[in-house]
């Protein structure tokens, strides 16, 4: 079975059947639960209530791990084939207030338990828009069909900076956007950091502690096999993390030479 034809077509139908949803049933917004830092709504549920039917019309066995769920096997009696990570809906918030700017967002790995960053083998971020970002480990990153590359726009930087909500921005945020460069905070860190990938954007920040594996583990290898380069915020090597960590901050560039230059601007 080819991995990333798969996972494309389940991120895929994911994404369709919660716009399905969307598009007939008024109370998508309705919040079932409450987070310290975050909520589940009803759209998030039936996404992910979208992947487990998947699963199993696909006829395989899977761990999952996602935002709402948590880590489950789908079907429950059987041994899992692969790990699969997903953000049902990343952009919920977005989607709330009607700005066509989310997706879904599924990784997966052969490697059926204790799987970490390295061990991904393909991932795809399906956009509300039609169009799906994807990659396959050492086989590169696409974009409807196109590959990806990633781009450094020297004379004036284009930065995504997620540094709100969790008290003061630290002073290197601070410096560094003073600077002549463009900021943006769009709302969905899985398609941020996508166009990083493609080209789009210079890099990507979230100093707030609140990334979790389900938020980047599809981008993240989109980024790498595009050319580009992810790290903790301290510039540590993330590859041996399990795909359930939480409470993480990240730094994503286009290139290691970049990379290196935010984190000295940064601290």
């Amino acid at each position: 079975m080819d991995e990333l034809i798969l996972v494309r077509r389940m991120a895929e139908n994911v994404l369709k059947r919660s716009k399905e949803y969307l598009s007939s049933h008024p109370d998508y917004d309705e919040v079932l639960t409450r987070r310290a830092t975050d909520v589940t709504r009803k759209i998030d549920m039936v996404a992910e209530e979208a992947l487990d039917s998947i699963i199993i019309e696909e006829g395989i066995t899977a761990r999952v791990i996602s935002e709402e769920l948590g880590e489950r096997l789908v079907p429950a009696d059987k041994e899992p084939e692969y790990t699969l990570v997903m953000d049902p809906i990343d952009g919920s918030a977005n989607v709330v207030m009607g700005i066509p700017y989310y997706c879904t967002s599924l990784a997966l790995s052969k490697k059926s338990n204790g799987a970490t960053f390295v061990d991904i083998e393909a991932g795809a971020v399906a956009a509300v828009w039609g169009s799906t970002f994807y990659a396959s480990k050492g086989k590169g990153a696409f974009y409807n069909g196109e590959r990806l590359a990633t781009k450094e726009h020297p004379e004036k930087p284009r930065y995504v900076l997620y540094s709100y909500g969790v008290g003061p921005m630290p002073k290197g945020v601070i410096a560094l956007v003073e600077k002549r460069c463009f900021v943006r905070t769009m709302g969905s860190i899985a398609l941020d950091m996508c166009f990083v990938a493609k080209g789009s954007l210079d890099a990507i920040m979230d100093t707030r502690d609140r990334i979790s594996g389900y938020d980047i583990m599809a981008s993240a290898l989109i980024l790498i096999e595009a050319g580009g380069v992810i790290t903790d915020y301290s510039g540590r090597d993330m590859s041996s993390l399990p795909v359930n960590v939480s409470g993480i901050s990240i730094l994503g560039a286009a290139n290691g030479a970049l990379q290196g230059k935010l984190l000295k601007r940064l601290r």
